[in-house]
């Protein structure tokens, strides 16, 4: 919210990121459907009683709570791949997974819509979201989606369609840009996997090392970086000056301070 807010305030042109965007659109369309919502229930529930017994090692993936329709891919392709093989699966296995089969209609449907989105968001992060791989993707959507299908998955592919009008109408005839907030989430991610779990340090000197993994994880760049010259010229005094200057008190510190006056 603070990434888009600040994007409008400074009159930038906003794209949405596309994984977000398919994943919005997805839950606006299955989110309060009656078969997915009995579906996704039942493989929770059936996660929990084939736990720890000989059925668990066909449990269905963990459907995550955060951002659930944009991770939807790893159960539903799991649906289909237990559709496909079980008639070959033993007797005691069919019992347990038999309520698959009534729900064939909706993984087979899912199945359609999220491999169209797979390819869609492979073409614009590899290749660039520009006018013409947004009409490839456009194309891809009207084939595989659209036509004599569910009137969901219908729904899904006009919505999928309508957002790439609308991302494509803000391209000039040359652009190609980068739709995908990818490289922004993994920075992110790579910094807050490796800071300290204990809340209470807040923002610390460490944040200084976000802009680092763009530049490291391009060897070209990371060629002309002189790390001896960084090392050299920034002393630890520098970080605890620009600490001091930008960032709130750290109450872990605090707190050690106020304790070993005590003591």
């Amino acid at each position: 919210h603070n990434l888009t807010k600040g994007i409008t305030g400074s009159r930038h042109i906003h794209h949405a990121d596309i994984s977000h965007s398919m994943g919005v659109i997805l839950k606006n369309v299955y989110e309060k459907q009656s078969d997915f919502v009995e579906f996704t229930t039942l493989l929770g529930k059936k996660r929990l009683q084939y736990h720890l017994t000989d059925k668990a090692y066909l449990l269905p993936p963990n459907m995550r709570t955060i951002s659930r329709f944009m991770n939807m891919s790893s159960w539903v392709f799991w649906g289909n791949e237990m559709l496909d093989c079980y008639d070959t699966l033993p007797e005691k296995m069919q019992e347990a997974y038999a309520f698959i089969k009534d729900y064939e209609s909706l993984l087979k449907e899912l199945q359609a819509v999220l491999c169209a989105v797979r390819h869609v968001e492979a073409i614009c992060k590899n290749e660039g979201f520009s006018i013409m791989t947004s009409r490839k993707c456009k194309l891809h959507i009207i084939t595989h989606v659209l036509g004599n299908a569910h009137s969901r998955q219908v729904h899904a592919g006009i919505k999928m369609l309508e957002y790439f009008n609308r991302e494509e109408a803000l391209l000039t005839a040359n652009m190609s840009i980068n739709i995908s907030s990818d490289i922004i989430e993994s920075t992110f991610g790579i910094y807050k996997s490796k800071k300290s779990p204990n809340k209470l340090y807040g923002v610390t000197s460490f944040v200084l090392t976000i802009p680092l993994y763009p530049k490291v994880s391009n060897e070209s760049v990371t060629k002309t970086i002189n790390f001896k010259e960084r090392i050299v010229n920034v002393k630890l005094k520098d970080i605890s000056t620009w600490s001091i200057e930008h960032l709130s008190k750290n109450w872990v510190t605090e707190r050690t301070k106020t304790l070993r006056k005590v003591s």
